[in-house]
C-alpha cells in the first residue's frame, strides 16, 4: 500500500509499504479522509518529539472496513485513537484512554495517512456521513470530553481562544450547553469570517476583555475560557480572561513549553482542565451532533495522498482551518 511516513521533522515520504495485517478481533480499514491536526503539525515542525520513526501520522480518520468482523464489513467508520489493553486497573476503573499499556493511533502506532490502517473492532464507530465531514468526529469527541469533565452552567460566559477547527467546535458545543459564547481572534484574521458564517460572535482580545468586564460576574471576566490556539502563548491570554474561580480548558498540543502568570492564576484560584481525547461515549455523541447538523464544520481543503507534503505545508499556515488528506 501507499503510505506517508514521517522520519523526522519536515521529512515526510510517500512510500510503498506492506499492507497491515489485523490480528484477531481487529479490522482492516481503507482510509478515505484524514485530517491534519495540531499534534500532526507539532510532529512535522519538530516541537513535539516523535515516539516512533518512521511513523504514519493521522488519527482524525474516517474509512470503510474491508476485513474483520462480518458485521462491520463495508461499514463507514471512524476510529477511536487509544488502543487500550482493557485489562489493567486503569482500564477497569473506566479510564481506558489513559491505559499505561495503550497504543495511540498516529502517535506511537501507525495511523490513517495511508491507503489502509488497522484498529481493534471495539474502537470503530459506524456513521452515515461523507468521510470529509466524519474526520471531525475525533476532535469533536475531545471537545466533549472537556465539557464533560467540568460542565458549564447554562448562561455561563465563555471565551474560546482560537479560530481553527478546535475553536470552532468548542464554541458551538458551549453554545449548545447554554453558554454566552465569544470566539477570540487576532485582529485581521481571515478565519474570523468563517466563524461568523457559522453564526459565532468573534471579538479581538481587547474587545473580549471589555465584554468580560461588562458582562462577567462583578465585571471580573469569563466563567470559562477554552484555550485552543494551537500555540504555547494562548495560556497567558486564557488566564487574563478568566474570572476568579473560573475554569480554563487546555486543548492545544503544540509541543514545547508554555508559561503562565502563576501568581495571577493562584490569586484567581483558577481551575485548569486538560483534555486529550474522547472515549466511546464522546465518540457516539460526536457522531450524532455532526449527523444531525447540530455542530457543523467549514468545508475542508482536500489534498490527495500524493501531495501530502504540500498538504502539510498548507496546514502550517496561520489562516488554515483544517486540511484533509484523501488516500
Amino acid at each position: 500500500m501507499l503510505a506517508a511516513r514521517l522520519y523526522s521533522p519536515g521529512d515526510i515520504r510517500l512510500e510503498e509499504v506492506p499492507d497491515p495485517r489485523p490480528p484477531e478481533g481487529w479490522a482492516l480499514v481503507r482510509s478515505r479522509a484524514v485530517g491534519i491536526c495540531g499534534t500532526d503539525k507539532a510532529f512535522y515542525r519538530g516541537t513535539y518529539p516523535l515516539f516512533k520513526s518512521p511513523i504514519i501520522l493521522g488519527h482524525e480518520v474516517s474509512g470503510e472496513v474491508v476485513e474483520g468482523p462480518e458485521d462491520l464489513i463495508g461499514a463507514r467508520v471512524v476510529s477511536e485513537i487509544n488502543f487500550a489493553c482493557l485489562r489493567c486497573m486503569v482500564c477497569r476503573e473506566g479510564m481506558y484512554i489513559h491505559c499505561p499499556y495503550r497504543k495511540t493511533l498516529g502517535i506511537d502506532y501507525d495511523g490513517g495517512m495511508a491507503e489502509l490502517f488497522i484498529a481493534p473492532a471495539w474502537a470503530l464507530h459506524r456513521h452515515e456521513m461523507p468521510h470529509t465531514r466524519a474526520f471531525a468526529v475525533e476532535p469533536l469527541a475531545a471537545v466533549l470530553n472537556a465539557f464533560r469533565q467540568a460542565p458549564p452552567r447554562p448562561g455561563s460566559l465563555v471565551a474560546v481562544l482560537g479560530t481553527g477547527l478546535m475553536g470552532l467546535l468548542s464554541a458551538q458545543v458551549a453554545g449548545l450547553l447554554g453558554g454566552d459564547v465569544v470566539l477570540v481572534a487576532r485582529p485581521g484574521s481571515r478565519k474570523a469570517s468563517i466563524a461568523r458564517s457559522l453564526g459565532l460572535r468573534v471579538y479581538t482580545m481587547e474587545e473580549a476583555m471589555e465584554y468580560g468586564r461588562a458582562e462577567g460576574l462583578g465585571g471580573l471576566g469569563f466563567d470559562i475560557v477554552v484555550e485552543a490556539t494551537g500555540t504555547n502563548e494562548g495560556l497567558k491570554a486564557a488566564v487574563a480572561l478568566a474570572r476568579p474561580r473560573g475554569v480554563v480548558y487546555l486543548k492545544s498540543t503544540p509541543g514545547g513549553e508554555a508559561s503562565l502568570p502563576q501568581t495571577i492564576a493562584v490569586v484567581k484560584e483558577l481551575r485548569l482542565v486538560g483534555t486529550r481525547c474522547g472515549s466511546s461515549r464522546e465518540f457516539r455523541h460526536a457522531i450524532r451532533l455532526l449527523q444531525e447538523g447540530r455542530v457543523v464544520i467549514p468545508e475542508p481543503r482536500i489534498y490527495p495522498l500524493s501531495r501530502v507534503r504540500e498538504a502539510f505545508e498548507e496546514a502550517m499556515k496561520p489562516d488554515s482551518v483544517r486540511i484533509v488528506v484523501e488516500p
